[in-house]
């Protein structure tokens, strides 16, 4: 007997228990990065059905990042989309970077499948097209991530992680962290 943990999206997990051909014994041995290149046909059935229900990649050796100087240098690009991630009882905890509007993970994938009428009304910014550059930070970097692996599924080409994420950038600007 065989059981098998499956991470989905959102952190939820499936425990599926049995007796598995070959096929998810070698699933289950094997990393991410490998997994993004199993057959999908052969991955299907262990994938849930609803919103995590898509096969993503695991986009970590292709995840571009974004900088520090590139973060702060936002200003002077106004056609540059810097979204957080985080909770908004984070932000009055912190404060956010310039430039950056707040799109809680859980919202991510809704909010750039909305249409660019309601994404202007709901942010204040008009939605990106799918090649602008979006980059997305958060505490860690962690969250950001799973924000950039949304947007790259829904197709935007031009996502980035800014992986120091708020951390950093109140270390570089001298801002308390209480986070820490």
């Amino acid at each position: 007997m065989l059981s098998l943990v499956i991470r989905r999206c959102g952190g939820c997990s499936r425990v599926i228990s049995g007796a598995f051909g070959a096929t998810v014994r070698a699933a289950s041995t094997t990393s991410h990065r490998e997994l993004a290149n199993f057959p999908k046909t052969q991955l299907n059935f262990l994938l849930p059905k609803g919103s995590c229900s898509s096969a993503r990649n695991f986009s970590s050796e292709s995840m571009k990042i974004a900088t520090y100087e590139e973060v702060k240098d936002l200003c002077n690009h106004p056609e540059k989309l810097l979204i957080d991630v985080r909770e908004p009882h984070e932000l009055l905890e912190t404060g956010s970077i310039p430039t950056s509007i707040n799109i809680p993970l859980n919202s991510v994938e809704e909010s750039l499948k909305m249409s660019s009428e309601d994404f202007k009304v709901k942010y204040g910014r008009d939605k990106p097209t799918k090649e602008q550059e979006v980059i997305f930070h958060c505490r860690l970097g962690g969250r950001a991530g799973k924000a950039h692996d949304i947007a790259v599924a829904l197709g935007y080409t031009n996502a980035k992680n800014y992986k120091g994420s708020w951390t950093e950038w109140a270390e570089k600007e001298n801002l308390p962290n209480p986070q820490k």
